[in-house]
């Protein structure tokens, strides 16, 4: 069992994965709209900006690294004390100054922002760092800005060029004065060996005592200035190094902007993709293995089909008649013993491809050797005379609405060109075709129309729409739902099985799913219900005209223009069809006189 429920979870891990990644590949041109956008934006906007260059000027706390054995205590405290300079630098007073100093035209806040420190802990250093447009400004600023550091140092007195040669020239003069002194002491001391009296003997030593606190005052102010000069100071700043004007920019962020931007655009792409696929309720087709959708059985999956040449009936080879065989497989095998007699194809709405799915299994059920009537029973627009190649001159609207009773004798069926189907297409289209469709005429119409074949197919108009489908789905023994992958709406196909399931009678048999790849764009209503314009007796008839005259649409009947089926005459910008034409070509079709 656990190994079981792993195995299925291991199943269900990779299904996602494999939904997102076609998700992803199906949105590939979004993804990449939205890395190229963002990043070209961000391109130009950073490809405009003016170079930066930066220079630093180092400056070294305290003087314990010139002291031969240094102290601890004060190395410590020089990184205490460079890291408050850091600070201090940005401060109004110091960038004031500056400004002040070398007469630039800014606020001390926006000089703060050109600034920028770096400490060297280990070294007592402290590197000001100025960016600006101009390599020269950076190098005078950074210079400026150490300057103005060392002269608010509080040792800074012994940093001055100018002190500092004052106090040398001191401490020499101071050691030439001891240097004299200490010759003067030494000779009174070695002229007491040959003094006889007592006097001359007080009198050289009272000499040597006050020379000697000469030499002591000398050698304290001796001390003192040398203090000063060498400045011992923890807190005292001095140049380590001046600033330069750099010779290269600073290493431009552009290709790390234009990552980030592209990135970004890609994530707000993946958002709004999963959004769409959130919101999206459209029909969709995950896996082949799907048995079932919205409780109702897949009797069949059409793939999508770039032109009607895919379809079945002009290529018998095509993958639709594996999808259209597999359709006929399912409905034999739930009744192989007393196949159904009369079907109905209908959808939830419009363009779902019924027409087009009912054709092709009437080819199939007729080449396995079956006796086929289709009924186009959609007469508001219909289509399916289109897809079997005939004319919609008369048909199931002429039948109901003239014949008092139905006979097989006045029934219009049509020839076509696969053995054993037969064709009863819509006719001119009625005021209301709801009320045909539920008089008795039509019944009986189906009754006879059963007895003369092995099957028969009705194409209705949607569902959600007017009551057609849901009458004929009523009279006949079962009904197939054709929804569009991509197209229908789950919530429209529960509408549609809801509607025909209240009816009392209705046997809904499935659900075939068409176009699995594609969303389709085929349009099934275009317009009103409108009048059929007559013949123009002896005149030429526009293409439009000859159309409307063998019920077919203005594009099938260029197709047969341009194949020779239909004649025509070109004058001027204009095709012409001689109407004699059309009335042959409805006596070879129909074999009527129309």
């Amino acid at each position: 069992m656990r190994q079981t429920k792993r195995t299925n979870q291991s199943k269900m891990g990779g299904n996602t994965v494999r939904y997102y990644l076609k998700l992803i590949f199906h949105w590939w041109w979004l993804l990449i709209i939205g890395a190229l956008i963002p990043g070209g934006v961000s391109y130009q906007l950073t490809s405009q900006k003016q170079d930066f260059y930066q220079a630093a000027a180092t400056v070294m706390v305290g003087s314990g690294l010139q002291n031969p054995d240094p102290d601890l205590w004060q190395l410590n405290l020089s990184n205490t004390l460079a890291a408050a300079y850091a600070e201090l630098v940005r401060q109004g007073p110091v960038t004031s100054a500056v400004i002040e100093r070398l007469g630039l035209e800014r606020s001390p806040e926006q000089l703060a922002e050109q600034i920028g420190t770096r400490i060297y802990s280990g070294a007592q250093l402290l590197e000001i760092q100025v960016t600006d447009t101009d390599p020269e400004a950076a190098a005078l600023i950074a210079n400026a800005l150490a300057d103005e550091l060392i002269r608010r140092s509080p040792a800074s007195g012994g940093s001055d060029p100018a002190q500092q040669e004052f106090i040398r020239r001191q401490l020499e003069e101071l050691q030439m004065k001891v240097t004299d002194v200490n010759e003067r002491i030494n000779a009174l001391t070695t002229s007491l060996a040959d003094l006889t009296s007592a006097a001359e003997i007080q009198d050289a030593q009272d000499r040597i005592a006050a020379l000697e606190e000469v030499k002591n005052r000398y050698q304290m102010t001796y001390a003192n200035l040398l203090d000063s000069y060498q400045a011992e100071s923890p807190n005292v700043l001095s140049l380590f190094e001046p600033a330069v004007p750099p010779q290269w920019p600073i290493a431009s962020k552009t290709k790390l902007i234009v990552a980030i931007a592209s990135m970004a655009g890609v994530g707000l792409a993946l958002g709004a993709i999963f959004l769409m696929e959130y919101l999206d309720t459209s029909l969709r087709w995950e896996e082949a293995g799907t048995q079932s959708i919205l409780e109702m059985p897949v009797l069949g999956v059409i793939p999508q089909q770039t032109s009607r040449k895919a379809s079945l009936i002009f290529n018998p080879l095509s993958p639709v008649s594996e999808g259209v065989r597999t359709i006929q497989a399912n409905i034999f095998l739930m009744r192989p013993d007393h196949p159904f007699k009369t079907l109905l194809l209908t959808s939830p709405g419009i363009s779902e491809g019924k027409s087009f799915v009912l054709a092709n299994l009437a080819v199939v059920l007729a080449a396995a050797g079956n006796r086929v009537i289709v009924v186009d029973s959609d007469m508001r627009r219909p289509t399916l005379h289109e897809y079997l190649d005939r004319p919609n001159a008369i048909g199931l609207a002429d039948v109901l609405r003239h014949a008092n009773t139905v006979d097989a004798q006045v029934i219009p069926l049509q020839e076509t060109d696969y053995d054993g189907l037969m064709l009863l297409t819509a006719g001119r289209p009625p005021v209301d075709p709801a009320t045909l469709l539920t008089s008795p005429r039509f019944q009986n119409l189906l009754a006879v129309l059963s007895q003369q074949s092995d099957v028969v197919l009705v194409d209705s108009p949607p569902v959600i729409g007017p009551p057609d489908a849901t009458v004929i789905a009523t009279l006949v023994e079962g009904t197939i739902l054709v929804a569009s992958v991509g197209q229908s709406r789950r919530e429209l196909i529960e509408q549609a099985r809801d509607r025909l399931l209240r009816q009392p009678g209705v046997h809904l048999l499935g659900i075939t799913v068409n176009r699995v790849k594609s969303d389709g764009n085929y349009r099934y209503y275009g317009g009103a219900t409108e009048k059929i314009a007559e013949g123009q007796g002896d005149g030429w008839l526009t293409l439009k005209e000859a159309a409307q005259q063998l019920g077919v649409s203005k594009e099938q009947a260029r197709r047969w223009r341009k194949s020779g089926r239909l004649p025509a005459v070109r004058k001027g910008l204009r095709w012409l069809v001689d109407p004699a034409d059309v009335t042959r070509m409805l006596e070879d079709t129909l074999e009527i006189k129309v």
